[in-house]
């Protein structure tokens, strides 16, 4: 029997939580199940018994153990060929600015993943934009991209693809808000497409998807309201990307590391949502 783990993903190959069968696992914990109903049947029928008894708890633990040995076992063995305790972004522990980094080279048609437009068109296809082949035409991908023609010069956005779209990535991660610092970046895109038809969206990108507190309750749901502000979060949106990218992605060396990515996101980056939703919690 394999078990000692729930199961994975389907995105992420190879990851070591694979190991259990999820019927085996069922019935093993229903088995234990019914030993317990059934002593606390005895239990109410003779209180002075013990709920467990003590052979029962070793009989218990002795085949927890036989089974953990054998998950490990069988773990070892596909390492050797899987490594599934491996993954690059545990190595270079990226930062926010590494992360907006990894972003903006998916994001560039010229970048080294040689899928040419392919994650692009599949961002404006999540965020509704279409899938044009004009929208990807004569694309320029830059970070910290300085703003103008606003009050506030030379601000820096985190990631700026100018396209058939003009689109912002405002990545936080750790790092807190500068004040306006949002509102700053929606009245920048106005002034680049205005007199045009092209469409402009910036996207408030955190781990749990929380609203920019530099710009307000209202102006954040008017934003959003008019698709000018998406609030994106690691967990649900860019994942959904990601998967989307590695299932359409061509090469085998950038899908492993687009899985390698989702699994850093599942792990660290959820790790740093429940951080975030802690502190709010004894902050209220």
């Amino acid at each position: 029997m394999n078990t000692a783990a729930t199961v994975a993903s389907p995105e992420i190959r190879g990851s070591s939580r694979q190991l259990v069968k999820r019927p085996e696992l069922e019935q093993f914990f229903a088995d234990i199940s019914h030993q317990l109903e059934l002593s606390e049947t005895n239990l109410a029928h003779d209180s002075s018994r013990p709920l467990v008894g003590k052979s029962e708890l070793e009989q218990f633990f002795a085949a927890v153990s036989h089974r953990v040995e054998l998950a490990e076992t069988q773990r070892r063995r596909i390492d050797k060929r899987q490594a599934t305790g491996f993954n690059v972004f545990h190595l270079i522990e990226p930062d926010e600015n590494k992360l907006s980094d990894i972003l903006a080279g998916l994001l560039d048609p010229k970048g080294g993943h040689g899928q040419g437009d392919l994650f692009l068109r599949l961002l404006f296809k999540q965020l509704g934009l279409g899938s044009d082949v004009k929208l990807t035409k004569d694309v320029t991908v830059q970070r910290e991209a300085p703003t103008h023609g606003i009050q506030k010069y030379r601000r820096r956005m985190d990631v700026f693809v100018e396209a058939g779209v003009l689109l912002a990535i405002e990545n936080k991660v750790d790092a807190l808000e500068q004040r306006d610092q949002v509102k700053d970046y929606l009245d920048h895109l106005r002034r680049c497409t205005h007199g045009s038809r092209k469409q402009s969206v910036l996207i408030y990108l955190t781990p749990d998807g929380r609203r920019p507190e530099s710009l307000g309750r209202a102006p954040s749901e008017e934003a959003e309201a008019g698709g000018y502000l998406r609030r994106w979060s690691y967990q649900v949106e860019l994942r959904e990307w990601l998967v989307v990218c590695s299932r359409q992605c061509a090469a085998r060396k950038i899908q492993d590391f687009l899985s390698d990515f989702i699994a850093y996101i599942e792990l660290e980056l959820k790790r740093e949502s429940e951080r975030n939703k802690e502190i709010e919690a004894d902050e209220n």
